[in-house]
């Protein structure tokens, strides 16, 4: 089988098999991705993963956000493929977690390594209807709190640097070379006072792709007032301009995402997913 590397160059050949989403995300420096062809040039696997802590001391983690296998030997080549290195400053650890997998793909996976379970997701997906049940879709957040359209590049910048500076990356590893375009402009939001960004809460998505919250930040001693805020806005933001079956992923990725989440909406549950990991240095002993 022929491996090659997916790239912005060729990722238009496979607009078929890989999602949507990922078509543009192939295009950020820590997302990578590989494929497994046959002598005719037919695609047999292929993989997307997303490079974490890559500027830290201790060696890299690699997420596999898309995975594809036509069949287990196939799926476990590309996987067995990827660029581990047990030296410090390699990957250190693959993990996923994906709503379902094909039986040849779950084979895959065990086949390279990788331990498996079903388990809660850590996605919540609720819908824009649901965000118009919430009491603060009712209430009008004050008037300091500007959609990301109001806002200039420059202090959205200086915003994000702040934000990283303070070790609040979100979702994204690469937040700080990811322009203000990424971001939904009217229901990403910020705190601006005195012409400085305190706060900001960044959305990507809409329509049938769904909206995801990628950052919540916002500095002290108001840190609390002001997530509240721009969680109204753009809660309100969404009701006004979604239509109500658009679907919200909510990502607890964290303590605080967690009791967040847990507060707007008691007792929602994720769906039932299938997660994997497997220690890369443990595996090439």
């Amino acid at each position: 089988m022929i491996i090659r590397e997916i790239t912005e160059q060729n990722i238009e050949g496979f607009i078929d098999p890989v999602p949507a989403e990922f078509v543009n995300e192939i295009r950020r420096e820590c997302v990578k991705g590989l494929s497994g062809e046959d002598e005719k040039n037919k695609l047999k696997a292929a993989v997307i993963f997303e490079l974490r802590n890559g500027e830290e001391d201790t060696p890299a983690e690699a997420e596999i956000v898309w995975f594809f296998a036509s069949d287990p030997s196939s799926g476990e080549e590309v996987l067995r493929a990827l660029p581990l290195s047990p030296e410090s400053g390699g990957i250190g650890r693959i993990f996923f977690e994906m709503k379902d997998l094909s039986p040849a793909e779950e084979e895959a996976f065990s086949l390279a390594g990788f331990s498996l379970k079903r388990k809660e997701s850590r996605d919540v997906l609720v819908s824009v209807r649901d965000l118009a049940s919430l009491s603060l879709s009712k209430k009008t957040p004050p008037e300091y709190v500007k959609p990301l359209s109001e806002i200039t590049s420059r202090q959205f910048k200086a915003a994000v640097m702040s934000s990283v500076f303070h070790g609040r990356y979100g979702l994204l590893e690469d937040l700080p070379f990811l322009p203000i375009t990424r971001f939904d402009p009217d229901i990403s939001c910020s705190v601006l006072t005195d012409d400085r960004v305190n706060a900001l809460l960044l959305v990507s998505g809409r329509g049938t792709e769904g909206f995801r919250v990628e950052l919540l930040f916002a500095l002290q001693p108001d840190a609390n007032i002001h997530l509240l805020n721009m969680i109204t806005y753009a809660i309100r933001a969404a009701v006004d301009l979604g239509q109500p079956g658009d679907r919200v992923l909510l990502r607890r990725h964290n303590e605080v995402a967690f009791a967040l989440v847990n507060k707007l909406f008691p007792g929602k549950k994720g769906e039932e997913a299938i997660a994997g990991e497997m220690n890369v240095q443990a595996s090439l002993l």
